[in-house]
């Protein structure tokens, strides 16, 4: 027997988890199956107001707020159309501590988790620990066992999978994964070039549409990341670097007017595949599912990561107190599971299905009623207060704004 619960996965969503629960003064055993250590890849970047009230909870915010870039405004625009609309986050003043969305690339929100973990007498962080096995993950079950690749056998009375999109918890406890995936990849890059020089009124984020497609262009402390849908594979030429793919560099010709961007070559080309899927079910007797192991979006509108997070502090809001006192917690994890199952499906994955096919249009006409559309909305206070709210997921997590 270990701690009461163990977390797999020290990803944001595990470590957010086990700091939630830590601070509820419940122990927490974390395994990883990497090593120590934190690289840069490109993952997710954006906080949004209830991610970052809830962050705050553990200490996390004011460091992502003081390191990242603020926006105070989110426009959709479009690379051939003039039309275009803004949303100013000062509308969300009064509902939340934090009326705005901070960028903060996800390897440094994840380089300060594992610190504030390192530093938490109620966490236990082991790396290079592998799970293979999985016991409890039946309706009766009184707890739960995981075994490791050398062997070792771990039980708790609640294991938390926060092994991301390919989870092995998830497929060893037999819970399917439905869902679509999007026929286009996505293609992230970087780049120092100065869009805001160049591009008139540009805000640190923008969501464009154009004749072949989405652009979006989002500011971060370092660089400019930007990203659209390809169906070409990263090329790589004879010295070993990559070449820009033709379709971002066809909408960032169209972005700028000329090639002047092409002086400061992209760099961290990263393709992913983008998925809209929600498990079955979040729980399956002792094993909780949260982050991506349970579901996955669109990253556009940046919702995956802030979902994930918010799976994480719910969990821990209702099964800390029941374990603290002594309690089984078979009713908190129930409401638990059933709770954030709802938002992903009624919140999470509608939201981001429609962003991602209104900036995935092609069609003038249909670019253009859209833009028209969005605009109308800005420039109404109560219709731009509910969509900047269901932009913000502020209605998805109930308690954590303020």
């Amino acid at each position: 027997m270990t701690a009461p619960v163990i977390v797999v996965g020290a990803g944001p969503v595990g470590l957010a988890a086990a700091l939630a629960l830590a601070a509820e003064q419940v122990p927490v055993t974390v395994l990883e199956a990497e090593r120590a250590g934190v690289g840069k890849e490109w993952r997710g970047s954006t906080l949004h107001p209830p991610t970052l009230a809830l962050l705050d909870r553990i200490g996390a915010a004011a460091d992502a707020i003081a390191h990242g870039v603020r926006v105070d405004r989110l426009q959709f625009r479009d690379l051939r159309l003039p039309d275009r609309a803004t949303f100013s986050y000062s509308v969300l003043e009064g509902r939340t501590r934090f009326p705005f969305r901070v960028q903060y690339e996800q390897y440094k929100l994840l380089r300060l988790l594992r610190e504030l973990a390192d530093a938490s007498p109620h966490v236990d962080l082991r790396h290079e620990q592998r799970v293979i096995g999985l016991t409890g993950a039946d309706d009766d079950a009184a707890d739960a066992t995981v075994t490791l690749a050398d062997g070792t056998r771990l039980t708790a009375p609640y294991v938390v999978a926060a092994d991301g999109a390919h989870s092995a918890l998830r497929k060893l406890a037999g819970i399917d994964f439905p869902g679509d995936t999007y026929p286009s990849q996505s293609l992230v890059a970087a780049t120092p070039f100065p869009f805001e020089d160049v591009v008139d009124d540009l805000g640190p984020i923008s969501y464009w549409s154009g004749p072949n497609g989405r652009l979006s262009l989002i500011r971060t402390p370092d660089v400019w990341r930007v990203a659209t849908s390809t169906t070409v594979d990263a090329a790589a030429s004879a010295d070993g670097t990559q070449e820009t793919h033709p379709e971002l560099a066809a909408a960032l010709d169209l972005l700028v007017g000329d090639r002047s961007w092409a002086a400061s070559p992209l760099q961290q080309h990263q393709l992913y595949r983008s998925h809209q899927r929600v498990a079955d079910r979040f729980r399956a007797g002792r094993l909780l599912l949260a982050g991506d192991a349970a579901h996955l979006s669109s990253t556009t509108g940046g919702m995956g990561l802030n979902s994930g997070v918010h799976d994480a502090f719910d969990l821990a809001a209702r099964l800390g107190p029941a374990l603290r006192a002594g309690g089984d917690g078979e009713a908190e994890a129930g409401a638990y599971a059933a709770a954030r199952r709802d938002a992903a499906v009624r919140v999470v994955q509608p939201a981001t299905r429609t962003v991602r096919a209104g900036v995935d249009a092609t069609d003038r006409d249909a670019r253009l009623a859209r833009l028209r559309d969005l605009a109308a909305t800005a420039a109404d206070p109560a219709a731009a207060t509910r969509h900047l709210s269901a932009m913000s997921m502020l209605d998805a997590v109930e308690g954590a704004s303020r």
